[in-house]
């Protein structure tokens, strides 16, 4: 016993030592662990954060809607895709004091290139629908048959459109139609209702 106690003496540098990191490999150890989980932790937040960007992109898509008739500031409105037809008369400023609301579902949800029409008091929808929105003809796609839907143009002033959209382009704007022959400001004052960009 006594001898053990001797060399532990000589020795207890070395003892303290092989002690000492006995412990510190021990701790190493027991933290080594939850390190193993940390990338997998770290993967899951990525695909979360990736996620959320695609939703949000996907929430900020946008469509063109064309308001008319007995608000304060018709025209194209471009607006947040799943919108309401009440989102775009706010947008247009809102109502006149002789606007007939009650032949507008306000709560129809919008598409690319609707056209809703506002009408007054004194206008009868000739639909019969009771339903004051409808989608106008995009005068730089449509075909001669999406023309027919469009009260005053016939198959050869559909037909002109097209030729004359396929020689210079798409329009810009409906005033556009002028150069186009059989088209005067009058008649485009008649059609602007029914027609887009």
């Amino acid at each position: 016993m006594g001898k053990i106690y001797q060399l532990f003496q000589k020795n207890k540098v070395i003892v303290l030592g092989i002690l000492v990191g006995l412990v510190f490999v021990g701790y190493l150890v027991i933290n080594k662990r939850p390190t193993n989980n940390e990338p997998v932790k770290t993967q899951v937040l990525a695909d979360k954060k990736s996620a959320s960007k695609e939703e949000i992109k996907s929430a900020e898509k946008t469509i063109v809607v064309d308001v008319q008739g007995a608000v304060n500031k018709p025209g194209v409105y471009h607006l947040k895709e799943r919108t309401i037809v009440l989102d775009a008369l706010q947008m247009a400023g809102g109502t006149k004091n002789d606007a007939d609301l009650k032949q507008i579902n306000q709560a129809k949800r919008l598409k690319d290139q609707m056209q809703i029409y506002v009408p007054n008091k004194t206008e009868k929808r000739s639909t019969g629908s009771g339903s004051a929105e409808k989608e106008a003809v995009n005068i730089n796609t449509a075909t001669v048959d999406d023309f027919k839907k469009v009260t005053g143009v016939g198959p050869k002033k559909a037909e002109k459109i097209i030729a004359f959209r396929e020689q210079h382009g798409d329009f810009k704007d409906l005033n556009d139609l002028k150069k186009v022959s059989g088209f005067g400001e009058k008649t485009i004052e008649k059609l602007k209702d029914q027609l887009t960009v």
